[in-house]
């Protein structure tokens, strides 16, 4: 009997990294840069508000078969179904006071381009938060989980549905962090991607402000707790996250000397 031999493509594995502003992307991007060497791509649109979708996506791997990991400000969740290929999602959350903070300290040191960065180099942050509730609700009411519910488009305050529709997203990330435990969600990144790309992620900080958060500045007129009932849905959010991070975390065997071997691993690359 005559066998047919049918050739088929292997499955293809790809790291995608959903970059969401202020939230240490940019560090990411650099672990991943270094990591990839020039098997890593960030990929965006035109323009600075330009939106990528799967199809966008499946349309640049197509065309760049080398590449094994990729960035993007513009692509948003859900996870595109691209035919033999793995999409292994990646993505950083943040507290979001300690988000709104980096975001006025970075609007505050670049040049003045537009009302947000020119508001930011003569106002104190409480008058800067002020700002954004009066005329900016899009960057400062439960960004994250408007974000990974609705892409980003953001037409009323988010709501349980939408809070339900990003836990249930960021449940099933594959490389899941939070900000506040950068290296430990670094070191769980290295742990579980080594069946696919044995990477090593140290890193150097990238685009910090070197400032931490004073509460007490966004305490005037209550500002402070209006921007808590904001966010309301977002802490909560970064809450889950962060329990998560530490559970898989702790899965890892010799998890305190991996995350003591990673932390050396950066200062020597510093």
């Amino acid at each position: 009997m005559q066998q047919e031999i049918i050739l088929i493509k292997p499955v293809r594995y790809v790291l995608v990294h959903y970059h969401i502003f202020k939230n240490a992307g940019t560090t990411v991007e650099y672990a991943l840069d270094r990591a990839f060497g020039d098997r890593f791509s960030a990929v965006h649109g035109p323009e600075p508000d330009s939106v990528l979708t799967g199809d966008d996506l499946a349309g640049f791997l197509a065309a760049h078969p080398d590449v094994q990991a990729v960035s993007s400000h513009h692509l948003k969740f859900p996870v595109p179904d691209i035919p033999r290929t793995v999409l292994i999602d990646c993505c950083f959350l943040r507290d979001p006071l300690e988000r709104i903070w980096s975001m006025y300290k970075y609007f505050k040191r670049i040049e003045p381009l537009d009302e947000l960065s020119e508001r930011a180099r003569r106002e104190d942050p409480a008058s800067f938060v002020e700002l954004l509730i009066r005329d900016y609700p899009h960057m400062i009411n439960d960004v994250q989980v408007n974000l990974l519910a609705n892409g980003g488009v953001y037409l009323r305050p988010p709501d349980q549905t939408d809070f339900e529709r990003a836990a249930n997203i960021v449940d099933r990330t594959s490389l899941l962090g939070v900000v506040d435990l950068f290296d430990e969600s670094m070191t769980v990144a290295e742990y579980y991607l080594r069946p696919v790309f044995a990477v090593k992620l140290q890193y150097i900080r990238q685009n910090t402000s070197h400032s931490d958060l004073d509460v007490g500045v966004l305490s005037a007129g209550k500002i402070y707790e209006k921007v808590l009932e904001m966010n309301q849905l977002d802490l909560k959010l970064v809450s889950r996250v962060r329990r998560e991070v530490i559970r898989r975390f702790h899965v890892i065997p010799d998890h305190t000397e991996r995350l003591a071997d990673f932390r050396l691993r950066c200062a020597a690359l510093a």
